[in-house]
C-alpha cells in the first residue's frame, strides 16, 4: 500500500470525477484509476460506486475515509518530526530517471564542477519515461531527469512543474561490425534483404516514439524487420555489439564502443535527432538543498551550456 494511493482516493471524495481528480494528481485517467483499483484491491472492498455520475463512496469507502484522512495526516506530520530531528543537513535529494542517463549521465553530472552542497546526498529511482513523471507528479521523488524533444511526447507541460536544461545527446542509429572494422549491415537501398532490427519495447515511453519521428523524416522505406526488443537501451547495445541487428541508442551510451570498434553509426545525420536532456521538479520546495541545486542549475543555464553541464555532447 502507498500513501500516493491514499491521496488519490481523498481526491475522488473531493471531486467525485475520476477525470477531475486524475487532472488534479498530474496523472492520466486510466493510471489514476488503476491506482483506486490497487486500494482496493488492498483494503479487500470496493470504496467507490463507479455506478453513479457522479460518484459516490460505498457504505466500505464511508468507513475507510475518516481514517485515510487521519493516516495522510499522521504520516506528513511523522516525516516533518523526523526531518526536524535529523536536521536539514541530513535530506537526500531524490531523483528519477531514465535508465541510460542515470547510468551515463548522472554520475558525472552529480559531481560537476562548482555544484552545490557537493557531496550531495542523493538517491535514485530508475525507470521508463511514463514511471519517472508519475514519481514526480505523485510526490516521490524531487527532481526527474529525461528527453525532451519537440516532437516527441509532451513532457509536464501543464501543472505545477518547471524545467531546465542540464544536457544534450543524440539518438544515432548503429550496428556490430566484422572482423576488418566494417558494419555488418547497412541501408543500402540496393540490397533488397530485410536488415534485423533491435526494438524498444511497445510501451517504451520515449526512446520509441522519437525513432518513429525518426523514420517518417525518411526519404525512402527502412527494409527494417524486427528481431528482438527490449525496454533497455543497454539490452539493445549488447545485442548489437553481438552482431544481431541495428538499433537507434542514445550516443551518450555507445560512445565508448564506437571508440573501441565495437559499434558503428550507420545512416548519416539524417537518421539521427538531437535531444535535450532536461531536468524537472515540481514548483516550490521547502528543502533548501533541493533550492540550492535549483538556483545553480537555473544560473548555469543563463550562461547556456558549457562542457561541466553538456557532458553528452
Amino acid at each position: 500500500m502507498e500513501l500516493a494511493w491514499l491521496e488519490d482516493f481523498l481526491e475522488i471524495v473531493a471531486t467525485r470525477n475520476f477525470s477531475t481528480a486524475a487532472s488534479a494528481r498530474n496523472i492520466s485517467q486510466p493510471a489514476f484509476s488503476r491506482r483506486i483499483k490497487s486500494l482496493e484491491t488492498w483494503v479487500g472492498a470496493s470504496l467507490v460506486d463507479r455506478s453513479t455520475y457522479p460518484v459516490h463512496l460505498t457504505s466500505a469507502g464511508n468507513m475507510f475515509l475518516p481514517r485515510c484522512q487521519e493516516m495522510v495526516r499522521e504520516m506528513y506530520r511523522l516525516r516533518t518530526d523526523c526531518r526536524n530531528v535529523a536536521g536539514a543537513s541530513s535530506q537526500l535529494i531524490t531523483f528519477a530517471s531514465l535508465h541510460t542517463l542515470a547510468i551515463y549521465f548522472f554520475p558525472t553530472w552529480v559531481h560537476s564542477p562548482g555544484m552545490p552542497n557537493a557531496p550531495m546526498r542523493t538517491s535514485m529511482h530508475t525507470a521508463d519515461f511514463l514511471e519517472c513523471i508519475e514519481h514526480l507528479t505523485s510526490g516521490r521523488c524531487d527532481f526527474v531527469i529525461t528527453y525532451d524533444h519537440p516532437d516527441g511526447p509532451p513532457v509536464l507541460e501543464a501543472g505545477p512543474f518547471e524545467s531546465l536544461q542540464i544536457g544534450q545527446d543524440r539518438l544515432i542509429l548503429v550496428s556490430g561490425v566484422d572482423s576488418s572494422g566494417q558494419p555488418l549491415f547497412t541501408l543500402d537501398p540496393a540490397e533488397s534483404d530485410e536488415v534485423p532490427y533491435l526494438a524498444y519495447s511497445w510501451n517504451d515511453g520515449y526512446l520509441g516514439k522519437l525513432i518513429s519521428v525518426i523514420r517518417s523524416r525518411s526519404r525512402r522505406p527502412l527494409n527494417l524487420s524486427i528481431v528482438y526488443q527490449s525496454s533497455l537501451a543497454e539490452g539493445l547495445k549488447h545485442m548489437a555489439v553481438a552482431g544481431h541487428g541495428v538499433a537507434w541508442l542514445p550516443q551518450i551510451c555507445v560512445r565508448k564502443s564506437i571508440a573501441q570498434g565495437e559499434l558503428v553509426q550507420i545512416g548519416g545525420q539524417q537518421l539521427s535527432l538531437q535531444m535535450e536532456i532536461r531536468i524537472f521538479r515540481r514548483t516550490g520546495s521547502s528543502n533548501r538543498d533541493v533550492e540550492a541545486l535549483w538556483n545553480f542549475l537555473a544560473q548555469t543555464s543563463e550562461r547556456r551550456l558549457d562542457g561541466s553541464i553538456s557532458i553528452a555532447r
